[in-house]
């Protein structure tokens, strides 16, 4: 049996970096999958008759709709906001960055196994290469 979307929200809503982790991973999948049907379309994609031919007869389902983000047609003539596609997401995930990390917010809420009791624990991320080294200050080896 699935959970319903809100059902699902409502497991991370008190958890920031939950719900930002969760969000992420969805971005994550979405982009792969559009990735790889990207490059399989243009792998057997043929441009030499793109009027007899074109996308849409060859299959494409992907590759039209990606050419088509942040090109619109209004009132004022064609328009191009790329831009209009590519900033919320940059701010979004820029203002999950710095709220997790508390520099402008207060940090990752941490709650017992059972979400009964919790509290905001404030992070404190080494930005140098001493955040890649392991407990013992040398690098952690696979093995």
């Amino acid at each position: 049996m699935a959970l319903p979307w809100y059902r699902v929200h409502t497991v991370v809503l008190n958890d920031p970096s939950r719900l930002l982790s969760v969000h992420i991973m969805h971005t994550t999948l979405l982009a792969g999958w559009a990735g790889s049907m990207a490059l399989s379309e243009l792998a057997v994609f043929d441009p030499s008759d793109p009027i007899l031919d074109p996308m849409w007869r060859q299959g494409m389902f992907v590759i039209p709709f990606m050419t088509r983000l942040g090109i619109t047609n209004s009132r004022g003539g064609w328009s191009l906001t790329g831009g209009a596609v590519t900033n919320p997401g940059v701010a979004c995930f820029g203002f999950g960055a710095f709220h997790v990390t508390c520099l402008y917010g207060p940090g990752i809420w941490v709650s017992d196994p059972y979400g009964l009791t919790g509290k905001v624990q404030h992070i404190n991320p080494v930005w140098d290469v001493e955040g890649f080294l392991g407990p013992d200050g040398d690098w952690p080896s696979s093995a």
